[in-house]
């Protein structure tokens, strides 16, 4: 167990690789969001990343607790700000009145994938990736374990390659680098797991919810766009949350927070 700590950014990597490959295994259509296969390959993540938790001895730093909720669902008010302000920008020039609801069943799956996706990734990137880099590097400055954590929940978007195009996924790469430093400081000033699993559904859900519960209202992450308008929804995507990150960690004290 030593030599996994002395080593634990590569130990966390080659986590993420198996859960990537694990998670391929139950992609049975097209959809890279939402179906009873990406459920199951969420449902079996998270069990994953609970016992490593567990193995690590990092439960009692991992937030299950009630302690703090409310706490993180404040701090994570500005993403669900950024999420309603991605459905306008995505929606931008939608005929709303073409669109025609699926299913009321499409929408509870939908709603339920989106759930699962924020209690995954959460207890995967915040309670063990995050919460295990904070305990290595528990001497050095806060920012390290948060970079290195946001880097790692970033590049584990590069196989939706398969799913969308490359300018798409630059966009998802990097949003989702930035976001993960704002989700990641939440988890730290909350200390609740819980909160930033509710924060990340939401936001998913607001952010996705008309282009996959509506047909003709595909978003513009799932359309061709060019360099611009990549470099917008970067810029809209990704300097809010460094802005807020520094704003909530102006004043951080480590030693006294943690």
């Amino acid at each position: 167990m030593k030599k996994v700590w002395k080593h634990i950014e590569i130990f966390f990597i080659l986590v993420s690789l198996m859960i990537l490959i694990i998670s391929s295994f139950f992609r049975f259509d097209n959809n890279a969001i939402m179906g009873f296969d990406k459920l199951i390959a969420d449902v079996i993540i998270t069990g994953i990343c609970y016992l490593l938790i567990l193995k690590l001895g990092l439960k009692n730093t991992a937030g299950f607790y009630k302690k703090g909720f409310k706490k993180g669902l404040i701090l994570g008010i500005p993403f669900l700000i950024i999420g309603i302000g991605s459905v306008i920008f995505s929606n931008m020039g939608t005929d709303f009145s073409n669109i025609k609801h699926i299913s009321i069943f499409n929408t509870i799956l939908f709603t339920i994938n989106m759930l699962f996706v924020g209690i995954n990734e959460e207890v995967w990137m915040r309670g063990l990736v995050l919460n295990g880099l904070m305990k290595k590097y528990e001497k050095c400055s806060i920012w390290k374990p948060i970079i290195i954590s946001s880097l790692i929940f970033g590049l584990v978007h590069l196989p939706n390659i398969f799913f969308v195009e490359p300018l798409t996924l630059l966009i998802q790469v990097i949003n989702a680098m930035c976001g993960g430093i704002l989700f990641a400081i939440i988890f730290i000033k909350s200390k609740n797991i819980f909160s930033v699993i509710v924060i990340h559904a939401l936001t998913d859900w607001i952010s996705l919810f008309i282009a996959s519960c509506f047909i003709g209202a595909n978003s513009a992450l799932s359309m061709s766009i060019n360099l611009g308008q990549a470099l917008f929804m970067i810029a809209g995507g990704s300097l809010p949350p460094i802005i807020i990150s520094m704003i909530l960690l102006r004043k951080y004290k480590r030693n006294k927070e943690l």
